[in-house]
């Protein structure tokens, strides 16, 4: 009931009358709850409804006729409804008292305040992390979440796995997709990586593959896609960057041979196909999402 209360005083209607449902689902002899329900329930019906049963477990709610006659257009008498406004304003805080005690007829010392020892003090446990206290929860499954755990949308939080697994109606790539896509971007990257390996070298070279990088990656990425008929899967972006690296790799063994024997040489020939990997893999990744 708490975190509902407080889930109401934030605004969020549909978040603050989903869980006011699920405690009716679990007691659904509690008054409050259908008071809570009624409050923030979109439909005069549902409304209507929820106050009818809060009437049913306790004749003389005042907030329930008032809330009946609201909807029906009955006149409530204006005392009721006074005492029902007052009723829903939080309490105020108390104020903080500093004492004084005279330590002589000419100073008077002032006791600071003793340290807060209030301690806060969580509903639940994260149930990724257990060790962390909370007092959040994901609007979808109800399980309790830390802060690093949250995914905030604009009903509520979302823990983790329930992100997970609303992205997953998004990708409806099957293994083979992945079998076809390893097969059309290996051979295209290793043509590329053959080309950068023999004509790159010079500078100039080096700055040119930053423009012609990008447009050979998403070359390859949207060769890719198409040909897996314009599916999607969650790993492969990460599958075809993997091709584009070996792709690089392979045809450059020669060169990493000669640089692990000590060729210093050899090791500026690594720049322009860092280069180009870099930013030919982020291109291809991209069109791959």
């Amino acid at each position: 009931m708490r975190q509902a209360s407080r889930v109401e005083e934030a605004g969020k209607r549909a978040a603050a009358e989903q869980l006011y449902r699920q405690i009716l689902d679990e007691a659904p002899e509690t008054e409050a709850a259908w008071l809570g329900l009624a409050r923030m329930a979109a439909n005069p019906a549902a409304q209507a409804e929820a106050y009818e049963r809060a009437l049913a477990l306790n004749p003389e709610n005042k907030e329930a006729k008032v809330g009946l006659a609201d909807l029906r257009g009955d006149p409530v008498p204006g005392a009721w409804r006074k005492e029902v406004e007052a009723a829903r304003l939080p309490e105020p805080e108390p104020m903080p008292v500093v004492k004084k005690e005279v330590v002589a007829a000419t100073a008077t010392a002032v006791t600071a305040p003793a340290a807060d020892d209030h301690t806060e003090t969580y509903e639940f446990t994260c149930y990724r992390h257990p060790d962390r206290g909370t007092s959040l929860r994901c609007y979808n499954c109800h399980n309790p979440i830390c802060a690093s755990c949250t995914n905030k949308t604009s009903v509520g939080y979302l823990c983790p796995d329930c992100k997970r697994d609303l992205e997953d109606k998004f990708f409806n790539a099957s293994a083979t997709d992945y079998i076809i896509a390893a097969l059309v971007s290996l051979p295209l990257s290793l043509i590329a990586g053959y080309l950068v390996w023999r004509l790159g070298g010079g500078f100039f070279f080096i700055f040119i593959m930053i423009f012609i990088g990008g447009a050979v990656g998403g070359l390859i990425g949207r060769l890719t896609k198409k040909a897996i008929g314009g599916r999607r899967g969650r790993y492969l972006p990460h599958l075809v960057l993997v091709m584009m690296v070996m792709g690089v790799v392979i045809p450059g063994l020669p060169i990493l041979l000669s640089a692990m024997a000590g060729s210093g040489g050899a090791l500026f020939a690594f720049i322009t196909p860092a280069v180009y990997l870099f930013v030919a893999g982020g291109s291809a990744f991209y069109w791959m999402k």
